[in-house]
């Protein structure tokens, strides 16, 4: 048990980090104009090819994580939910890095950029977008219920929920700030956003593996109550 939960950790934090990656790699991050997304891309193909691949092995990390953790775990409701929710919003992390590679092959050298390849794009842009974000949406709340239910089930501290907290309430209002008050529209605003909530993800990460021992402990009182419950 002790192994796998320290491996639990492991991919956990290595999720995290690639998640923030992927998004580190692509150009100018959360940007919706198709004109923009086609000349920014074009300009940086092999470094948005690489994210397509960081961002897909990213969601095979947190799916097997999720896995793993819902196993060691022996998950409560909110837990469990909280897994099950954040395994959606996987899917939707993965069906996101398709959109972007879509976006590199339509800025190769052999595809001409013209009136079809522009509307394929603005449709990828807008009304995709309303199968994707309900996909997408889960990743994110799926983390906070996580986040809550491993506090409850005292596997993890209160860092992650708050990590994952701070992201949803601080996030917004620095975004409005940076582009109404210092007109910045850069993608620091968007990284260092993305960077706070991945973190919440490694500190899930570390906590698994630096409390291997104690979660081990814990779980084996709890088979003990269940048994005696049971007899």
């Amino acid at each position: 048990m002790k192994r796998q939960t320290v491996l639990t950790g492991f991919l956990m934090i290595a999720a995290g980090l690639t998640f923030w990656l992927s998004w580190f790699l692509m150009p100018d991050p959360g940007t919706t104009d198709t004109a923009h997304i086609l000349s920014i891309v074009k300009q940086s193909r092999n470094s948005v090819f690489v994210s397509v691949i960081v961002q897909i092995i990213s969601s095979v990390l947190y799916a097997a994580a999720l896995f793993l953790l819902v196993k060691i775990s022996f998950a409560q409701k909110r837990t469990l939910t909280g897994a099950i929710v954040l395994g959606i919003g996987v899917m939707g992390l993965c069906a996101d890095a398709f959109f972007h590679l879509l976006a590199w092959f339509m800025t190769h050298e052999s595809v001409t950029i013209q009136e079809d390849v522009v509307r394929v794009m603005e449709f990828m842009q807008t009304d995709a977008l309303f199968f994707l974000v309900p996909l997408l949406l889960p990743f994110f709340i799926g983390s906070l219920v996580l986040g809550i239910g491993l506090q409850q089930q005292a596997i993890t501290s209160s860092l992650p929920k708050w990590m994952f907290l701070l992201t949803f309430l601080v996030g917004p209002v620095i975004g409005i700030l940076s582009k109404t008050v210092f007109h910045y529209k850069g993608p620091a605003v968007m990284l260092i956003t993305l960077g706070i909530f991945a973190l919440g993800h490694v500190s899930i990460g570390l906590e698994l593996i630096r409390g291997a021992g104690r979660l081990r402990d814990h779980l084996a009182k709890l088979d003990i109550q269940t048994l005696t419950v049971t007899k």
